[in-house]
């Protein structure tokens, strides 16, 4: 089981968010300034907060014992709203950088579920918007990530290619079971993919609605 309990102030945001949940993808929504995004940082450790953070059994946060784990340390994989890519490196370069794994059967399988194949020799500044974007969630994927952290992943991706995506997502994270954290304002992302449906008002994670996602998730042999 994960859990969270953390509370920050930044700014005039006061954050307080309390929950206990499985290795499942959990759907994070609430209107704009209502702490969404702070509070994947602080999961991240980008951002200062208090309490207690655990994933699978690994403290990563423990403010009274006055540890910290350093987010390099964390095996997150994260994705913002915005793609951040290094413009020198070709997408394949990016999707690998950093990682001394060298799984060519995993890597294979994210970029195919992902739709990167094509686009591995070009450079960021030969793919659009989408495209980058999708890079951006191959490299998350890649690292094999104890925890993943989407804000917004799917913004900039035609509605065909969502829908495709949304597939991808589930599929991913049954292959390594893992719990990932989406931010969406997207109605239809919460009803296909949301096993736990968390609110955020002013800062305030509200209690977690338990969903079942519509799709179906598809069986490997």
């Amino acid at each position: 089981m994960n859990r969270i309990r953390i509370t920050a102030t930044l700014g005039c945001l006061d954050l307080d968010a309390q929950a206990e949940f499985p290795n499942e993808i959990i759907v994070v929504s609430g209107e704009n300034g209502a702490g969404k995004t702070t509070l994947l940082r602080c999961l991240a450790g980008l951002e200062d907060c208090q309490g207690q953070f655990q994933i699978a059994g690994d403290v990563w946060l423990d403010s009274a014992a006055g540890f910290v784990k350093p987010t390099e340390q964390r095996n997150i994989g994260f994705v913002w709203s915005d793609a951040v890519l290094l413009p020198w490196l070709n997408a394949q370069a990016n999707i690998t950088l950093g990682v001394n794994h060298g799984d060519a059967v995993w890597f294979s399988q994210v970029c195919e579920a992902l739709e990167v194949s094509p686009l591995l020799k070009r450079k960021p500044a030969m793919l659009s918007t989408g495209e980058a974007q999708r890079v951006s969630l191959a490299r998350a994927w890649y690292i094999k990530p104890s925890l993943l952290l989407l804000d917004e992943p799917f913004s900039a991706q035609a509605p065909d290619i969502r829908l495709r995506l949304r597939q991808a997502l589930k599929d991913l994270q049954q292959a390594l079971d893992i719990p990932v954290l989406m931010v969406s304002h997207d109605v239809e992302d919460a009803r296909a993919l949301a096993q736990q449906h968390w609110r955020m008002r002013e800062g305030k994670l509200m209690a977690e609605v338990k969903t079942k996602p519509q799709d179906k998730v598809m069986n490997h042999e």
